[in-house]
């Protein structure tokens, strides 16, 4: 009969067991993260064609032309026809006032109204010759109760007549960008002069530029005023009713048969402003409708989203030739946009310098992320590093890196045969303890 093995010879074994397995994970490690080759990372866009993009989503308005403009920054963020030359009618008052503004010092100036603004001339009320008004109360007049002959009184006084205020008018629509308007009156009214025409987005090009205006702004956001006319006063209301609601702080609407009903609005939530113009509806009740369902799908569907965060990694790369380094890039700032967040698809490509080598200095371009909205590219960024880098580090130079595939099954292989290998010895270790006690 064997003697059995004293405990002590037991205790011994098994601590050369530990030993052996404590060893095996160390080994396994280290090799793991040896042959681990950082490699350069692209982001490829799902695809090169846009998905659905923002401006052709379906909305169904009744408006023969409309478009929806971001106010800070004038991308159009839908429209139906924007393009599209059409009678602007009273939307015409919104660049003749803001030249006014512009050009007269004193509004408080008391002047008198010529023979050719008397009359009432499709207007609330008649304006008589030789009547005495502020050019501030002709201001009013003109934006919030679309008065026709204010708006020529106010250009006769500014320009010889209104013929060459009109000049002022369409070079300053020039200066805004508002290239395919050409305007041929002050006021609007078309029936005599048939290329008297903007477009959706040209109209809102002039509203944003006439929105910055402080005075400006606060007129077109006034539901009830009084003005003078000859020390008479006149209560005024506005002819945009859309006022009524909170969010919606302006500007001007337009009615004459060619152009049918229009208004250019400037609404304000949740931090994102819009510009929105509508043409040629049939009913005001239309108009109203097609505004407030425009809007209620912009706010509902079009938030600020952070698209890049320079604080977040976006790809890890290798720097080096004899020596390797895996490097987080950052963009080097943030990234806001305005995005459908139900409809819109973002991808990123980034492209990367060759040849990285070591030292990298903190915030040093090491390439570009380039950013995409429904497959059109909308932004670039610089991608750098946080952190300097010197070249002293422990290193391991390799001579094939290899492929991403073959990367990725070395990883699976030494994984199945290490948890193999620990699971052998466990067994081989509790087999020879049963034995031996």
């Amino acid at each position: 009969m064997m003697d059995k093995i004293s405990p002590g010879l037991i205790k011994r074994k098994i601590k050369i067991f530990n030993v052996i397995l404590y060893f095996l994970i160390f080994l396994f490690l280290s090799s793991f993260f040896l042959f681990q080759a950082p490699q350069k990372v692209f982001c490829e866009p799902n695809s090169t064609e846009p998905n659905s993009t923002l401006n052709k989503e379906e909305i169904n308005i009744s408006a023969e032309s409309a478009v929806i403009v971001n106010y800070d920054t004038g991308e159009i963020l839908w429209e139906k026809n924007s393009s599209k030359k059409m009678y602007p009618a009273s939307l015409t008052k919104m660049l003749s006032s803001i030249i006014v503004i512009e050009n007269i010092n004193d509004l408080e100036e008391i002047i008198r109204i010529p023979a050719s603004a008397s009359g009432r001339n499709h207007s609330a009320f008649k304006l008589k010759t030789g009547d005495r008004v502020s050019i501030l109360d002709l201001l009013k007049a003109s934006l919030i109760i679309s008065h026709n002959n204010a708006i020529v009184a106010l250009s006769e006084y500014v320009s010889d007549s209104s013929e060459d205020f009109t000049e002022l008018m369409n070079a300053k629509a020039r200066e805004i960008g508002a290239y395919d308007t050409l305007f041929q009156n002050v006021n609007g009214l078309d029936s005599e002069f048939p290329d008297h025409k903007s477009t959706a987005a040209d109209l809102a090009k002039i509203a944003s530029y006439c929105m910055k205006n402080d005075l400006f702004r606060k007129i077109v956001s006034t539901k009830n005023d009084t003005i003078k006319i000859s020390n008479k006063e006149i209560e005024i209301t506005n002819t945009n009713n859309l006022l009524e609601y909170e969010y919606i702080s302006g500007i001007k609407t337009g009615l004459t048969n060619n152009a049918g009903y229009c208004i250019a609005l400037y609404s304000e939530k949740d931090d994102l402003r819009l510009i929105t113009v509508i043409l040629n509806n049939k009913t005001i009740e239309e108009r109203n409708e097609d505004s407030l369902r425009l809007l209620g799908w912009a706010y509902d569907n079009l938030k600020y989203t952070k698209i890049a965060d320079q604080e977040k990694p976006v790809v890890s790369v290798s720097a080096g030739s004899q020596t390797i380094m895996n490097i987080d890039l950052y963009p080097e700032t943030d990234y806001i946009d305005v995005i459908n967040i139900n409809n819109d698809t973002v991808d990123f490509k980034n492209r990367i310098k060759d040849d990285i080598n070591l030292p990298v200095k903190k915030n040093e371009v090491m390439g570009y992320m380039d950013i995409y909205v429904n497959g059109k590219k909308v932004k670039e960024i610089p991608l750098v590093s946080h952190d300097y880098i010197g070249a002293g580090y422990i290193y391991q130079e390799l001579t094939d890196t290899g492929t991403s595939t073959e990367q990725t099954s070395f990883i699976i292989i030494s994984v199945a045969l290490f948890y193999f290998l620990i699971f052998l010895i466990i067994i081989v270790r509790n087999l020879f303890l049963r034995r031996n006690i």
